[in-house]
């Protein structure tokens, strides 16, 4: 046992009992003078631990915390949008004759799994209540998925029903393909009045629950569900693939809730958030952390110039973002009142280095808290330091007595780690990029996707340091340093992230490849100066007889992807660039980016306004970098 591993462990057998004054003077000198603190916060850490065992022994679900709210303080406002306030004794009322409404119809019991299809709303919390209260699995669905997509989610998660919202986007999006939905015996509920009255398509039910009972509905039955069984599912692009569900069990649901007591959230808390609340960062993080402290969240959708003024109408202590929406807000004009708020945290990833002071000091942050994690990893770190740049610190001690992950060696193409002589992985010192693996043990578990078991192997790496060892490969490259500070470097695999999206580029490539013209299509993200994320972009081989039709390609892109996902920039090769194995080689393309003086290929670039792909010129390129064109 090494020496680190000795003091450990003589550390954790003293918590309870107190640290001996020689242990604590060993300690001190050898982890810096911060180390009772970070002591200090190992053992809340640990206390926290043993109440989520204790509310897991008893089975209380997520909806317990709810509940007990709306009957305790059912005036306590749960929801703001635009101008309404919705509190939790309202919304407990409304969801119980939605799951009344639900349950009488006989399309959903127990166990079943139903979607939410909606914009960021009250009535997308309100449908997760009811289905909570009736123990159905729940699907969250894009709001952007349109066609092959959409249906690749509904039928991915077997959902027996889906409630949408009155946005009319979204009815004609399932009107599109109601005709696989009929043949999947899949129910499409409309929550909301749809306007212009009486234009609900056939075949869908508007969800009418004015004379349903608003009497609470019996806890046993969602008891029927176990709590270590699927709650719900979370699309992600899993690093390779198509968008793949990512389980969510009911406990791994209430650990979450958990997760901001790093930056201790209370129920005066305000949560202003502007990010889809389908997505795992504005529902773990947001709705289910304030749900479980009986807090408030605003909900809304994103608009620069309003920010701020939503901010202060709401009241808000803490805001969630990702970079983009930060490069956003910076580049609006200067106001006298842009620091003059209640926010006491930020709360969000992928804020670059290269604004993070100027981003504080303008809208006086005093803490952003920059986080690293994933819907389907078993741990997120924090940054609590308020280290420009830094996700988060994993140091000394800390590391020495939770022994939580490890970074190491790895081939970019395959993002598999590298082993030595000895068959382990190799770990990589401070100041080199690695790939960050996660070890895996009782309390911390990798639940999967909902997929088959090789699927799910490929996330996991065996024997890292010893035989029979488990890791979950991040598929994510991070540095340390030699504080223990630790940086997100890049994504390895098959996705890249745009627009706070994470884009498959083989579900791209595959949509590229249904096109006619189209022999063979490698999708990839480059970077835009100016830019946070990497857009997308498209090498492909034109088929032998045929004509590039630019506009053709543009019309098909719009109609079979989200916005997020479309290729902004096509390169026309004559010939696809494979390994030996037969495998797309990306990274050289992704090297060359769009730079005109590297590339001898044409270049184009999806312009919106013009619904076409245009040439790619250095005035363009120029346009692009300062943001004068769209992106």
């Amino acid at each position: 046992m090494s020496d680190s591993r000795k003091v450990a462990k003589a550390v954790a057998a003293s918590l309870t009992t107190g640290i001996p004054v020689a242990l604590a003077s060993y300690l001190r000198l050898k982890y810096g003078p911060t180390v009772f603190q970070d002591i200090g916060e190992i053992m809340r850490t640990k206390s926290l631990e043993r109440t989520q065992e204790t509310l897991q022994q008893r089975g209380i679900k997520l909806m317990d915390f709810f509940e007990e709210h709306a009957q305790k303080t059912p005036e306590k406002a749960f929801v703001l949008y635009k101008d309404g306030v919705h509190t939790y004794g309202d919304l407990d009322k409304e969801a119980n004759k939605l799951a009344r409404f639900l349950h009488r119809r006989r399309t959903l019991a127990c166990g079943d799994t139903a979607a939410i299809f909606m914009m960021n709303e009250p009535s997308f919390i309100l449908t997760w209540l009811a289905f909570n209260k009736l123990g159905l699995k729940i699907a969250f669905l894009n709001y952007n998925l349109r066609g092959d997509a959409l249906l690749h989610g509904i039928r991915a998660c077997k959902v027996k029903a889906i409630t949408c919202g009155k946005d009319t986007l979204l009815i004609e999006a399932l009107d599109s393909i109601m005709t696989e939905l009929d043949a999947m015996g899949v129910e499409v509920l409309v929550i909301g009045k749809v306007s212009p009255e009486g234009a609900l398509p056939d075949r869908m039910t508007h969800v009418d629950t004015w004379n349903e009972r608003s009497d609470p509905i019996p806890r046993n039955v969602r008891d029927e569900l176990p709590n270590d069984v699927d709650a719900l599912y979370i699309f992600t692009s899993g690093t390779t693939g198509l968008p793949k569900p990512a389980n969510l069990s009911h406990n791994r649901q209430t650990r979450n809730s958990f997760l901001l007591s790093k930056v201790d959230l209370t129920p005066d808390d305000v949560m202003y958030t502007s990010l889809p609340l389908y997505h795992s960062a504005a529902y773990t993080l947001g709705l289910t952390n304030v749900v479980r402290v009986g807090g408030t969240i605003a909900i809304s959708k994103f608009s620069a110039s309003r920010f701020w003024d939503d901010i202060r109408k709401y009241r808000a202590t803490s805001f969630q973002y990702i970079g983009e929406i930060c490069r956003y807000l910076l580049a609006q004009p200067l106001r006298p009142d842009d620091g003059q708020h209640r926010i006491r945290f930020a709360l969000g990833n992928g804020l670059r280095s290269d604004i993070w002071k100027e981003f504080q000091e303008r809208f006086n942050i005093s803490h952003v808290a920059e986080f690293y994690g994933a819907t389907e990893a078993p741990y997120l770190s924090m940054n609590m330091d308020g280290k420009v740049g830094s996700v988060g610190r994993y140091h000394g001690i800390y590391r020495d007595l939770t022994d939580i992950f490890d970074i190491v060696r790895c081939d970019v193409e395959s993002a598999q780690p590298l082993r030595g002589v000895d068959g382990k992985c190799i770990p990589t010192p401070p100041g080199k990029t690695g790939l960050m693996l996660v070890r895996l043990n009782k309390g911390r578990q990798f639940e999967g996707y909902l997929a088959d078991k090789a699927t799910n192997e490929k996330k996991l790496v065996r024997n890292v340091r010893k035989e029979g060892d488990v890791f979950f490969n991040t598929g994510d490259l991070m540095i340390h340093d030699v504080d223990g500070q630790l940086y997100f470097k890049d994504r390895l695999g098959d996705t890249f992230r745009w627009k706070g999206e994470n884009v498959a580029t083989t579900e791209v490539a595959h949509v590229l490849n249904l096109h006619p013209d189209v022999q063979e299509a490698n999708v990839y993200g480059v970077r835009v100066p100016g830019h946070d994320g990497k857009a997308g972009m498209a090498a492909i081989v034109i088929m032998k007889g045929h004509r590039l039709d630019l506009h053709n390609i543009y019309s098909h892109v719009v109609k079979s992807l989200p916005l997020y996902a479309y290729p902004k920039f096509l390169r026309i090769l004559k010939e696809m660039d494979i390994t030996v194995t037969f495998k797309h080689r990306k990274n050289d393309l992704a090297k060359d980016g769009f730079d005109l003086n590297v590339i001898s290929d044409p270049l184009f670039f999806l312009d919106t306004e013009r619904k076409t792909y245009v040439h790619l010129t250095n005035d363009l390129i120029s346009k692009l970098v300062v943001g004068q064109a769209r992106l």
